[in-house]
C-alpha cells in the first residue's frame, strides 16, 4: 500500500510503504489517545456531579436526630409553659393577699383572656399550639404583675399617709388632760366658749413632740397661742402646739412622728404651764382625741 500526497503544484507525490505505515500507526495512535481521553474527563465530570445516595440506614439515623431536636425543642417549650403558669399562681396568691388583707374584691383585676375560636389545626402539644399558649400566658403574667404594681404602689403611698397622720401622744407619760375639746367655761371670764383643742398640764420644760410626720409651717409668736409649732401633715391635716416655753424647730424643717419639737411652757394666754394641743382638717378644728393612740 502506498500514501499518494497532492503536493500545492498538483503534482502527485507518491510516499514508499514504510512511511505509510508508520503515518497510519501514529494516526492511528492519536485517535486512541483523544478518545481515552475524552472518556477520562467524562468519568471525573460524572464525579464531580454524581449525588451521593444515602444508605436508608444512614437517613432513618438523620430523621431521628431531627425528631429529636423538635422534641427537645417542645420541651423546652412546655418547661417555659409550666414556669410561666407557676409564676401566675404566686402573683395571683399575692393578689388574695392583698385583697384579704385590705377585704377588697381584686378579680376585677385578674384581665380576661377575650373570646378564643377557629378550627384546631395543630394538637395541643404541637410546637404552634404551646408558642401560643406561652405567648397568651406572657401577656396575662405581665397585666398581672403591672396590676400587682399598682397595689404595692397604693399600698406604700397609704402607708406613707399613715406614718405622716397625727396619731401619738404630744406629750410624756407624766402629763395628763386638763381641758377637752368643745365648749366650756373660759378660765380667765368664766363665759362659756367653744375651746378649739385639748390641754396637757406637765412638768415646765417637758419635751412636746409630733404626734405624725410632716413639714414645719409655722414656729413663733401667735397673739394668745404664745410660742407655738404647726405642723402640715398632708392631707389637710395639721396640728398646733402651743404655750410653750421654747422651741426646738425652724419653718421648713421636715420632722417624724415622735420628734421632739419644743418644750412645755405658759406663754401668750396661758393660766398655769400646759401644751394646747389642736388638731385642723381642712382648716377646721377637729377633736385631738380622735387623733390619739388607743388604749387597746
Amino acid at each position: 500500500m502506498q500514501l499518494i500526497v497532492l503536493r500545492p503544484d498538483g503534482l502527485c507525490t507518491r510516499l514508499p510503504l514504510r512511511v505509510t505505515l508508520v503515518l497510519s500507526v501514529t494516526l492511528l495512535a492519536l485517535v486512541v489517545a483523544a478518545v481515552a481521553a475524552a472518556y477520562w474527563v467524562g468519568q471525573q465530570q460524572r464525579e464531580v456531579i454524581k449525588v451521593p445516595v444515602v444508605p436508608g440506614s444512614d437517613q432513618a439515623v438523620i430523621e431521628a436526630a431531627e425528631r429529636e431536636v423538635a422534641h427537645e425543642g417542645l420541651k423546652h417549650l412546655a418547661e417555659r409553659v409550666v414556669a410561666l403558669e407557676r409564676q401566675l399562681a404566686r402573683v395571683d396568691l399575692r393578689m388574695r393577699s392583698v385583697g384579704e388583707t385590705l377585704d377588697l374584691d381584686l378579680s376585677e383585676l385578674t384581665p380576661a383572656m377575650g373570646g378564643q375560636g377557629g378550627p384546631e389545626l395543630e394538637g395541643p402539644d404541637s410546637p404552634v399550639a404551646m408558642d401560643e399558649r406561652l405567648y397568651a400566658l406572657e401577656r396575662l403574667l405581665h397585666r398581672q404583675q403591672t396590676s400587682v404594681a399598682l397595689i404595692d404602689d397604693t399600698l406604700r403611698e397609704d402607708a406613707s399617709r399613715e406614718a405622716l397622720r397625727p396619731q401619738l401622744m404630744p406629750v410624756d407619760d407624766e402629763a395628763w388632760i386638763s381641758s377637752a375639746f368643745g365648749y366650756r367655761n373660759d378660765p380667765f371670764t368664766g363665759a362659756r366658749r367653744f375651746h378649739s383643742g385639748m390641754d396637757f398640764a406637765g412638768s415646765p420644760g417637758s419635751e412636746i413632740r409630733a404626734a405624725g410626720g410632716g413639714i414645719v409651717v409655722f414656729s413663733g409668736k401667735r397673739d394668745a397661742y404664745g410660742k407655738m409649732v404647726e405642723i402640715d401633715h398632708g392631707g389637710g391635716l395639721r396640728t398646733r402646739y402651743a404655750h410653750n416655753s421654747e422651741l426646738l424647730v425652724e419653718p421648713g424643717q421636715r420632722v417624724d412622728a415622735g420628734d421632739t419639737i419644743a418644750r412645755m411652757g405658759r406663754t401668750g394666754r396661758a393660766t398655769d404651764t400646759h401644751l394646747h394641743y389642736e388638731v385642723l382638717k381642712a382648716g377646721q378644728a377637729v377633736n385631738p382625741y380622735d387623733f390619739l393612740p388607743s388604749d387597746d
